[in-house]
């Protein structure tokens, strides 16, 4: 470990880490894909029985319930990537702008806010859950307040950082 045995990370997401932090977040730990594949799977039914059992105009209304059912859920996965990319741009997430810098040491973690120079937040081990991604490593402090720490941004190697944070986690 590095500099009075602190693992420091001084965060610059970019609009890519930060895209597949959201998708992660919604998409797989929050299962936030199960209800549209659910009401793609009702619509799909409904399309298929009034194709069976239908009569005038059937194949019209399969038609239209099919297209209902796949249309609706693309719809949500195509606003919320828009709403991605528009939270990066308002936040100004581009390549070499630090964000906040994150300081891990063996008593807990520290976030230092670059926007707000006087907001540092402290948190224990214990409150912190931690995730590890290609890109990036994201540290959840709560169910709605995470840190990113992208890869290769860290004064350690990323093997080394999410060695501490995993033998520090929960203890």
């Amino acid at each position: 470990m590095h500099q009075e045995n602190a693992i420091i990370v001084e965060v610059r997401p970019d609009k890519k880490v930060f895209r597949n932090f959201a998708l992660f977040d919604t998409f797989v730990l929050k299962k936030r894909w199960v209800r549209p594949v659910v009401f793609l799977a009702i619509m799909s039914a409904f399309a298929i029985a009034a194709l069976v059992y239908g009569k005038n105009q059937a194949g019209l209304l399969g038609g239209v319930l099919l297209a209902v059912g796949i249309g609706l859920p693309a719809v949500y996965v195509l606003s919320f990537l828009l709403q991605v990319n528009d939270q990066a741009e308002k936040n100004r997430l581009y390549a070499g702008r630090r964000i906040y810098t994150v300081t891990l040491r063996d008593d807990g973690v520290s976030v230092h806010h670059e926007q707000r120079k006087n907001e540092t937040l402290g948190l224990n081990w214990a409150d912190i859950s931690a995730y590890r991604r290609k890109d990036c490593i994201y540290l959840y402090a709560g169910l709605t307040r995470a840190f990113l720490l992208p890869a290769g941004q860290a004064n350690v190697s990323d093997d080394e950082l999410w060695s501490f944070i995993a033998s520090h986690k929960g203890s």
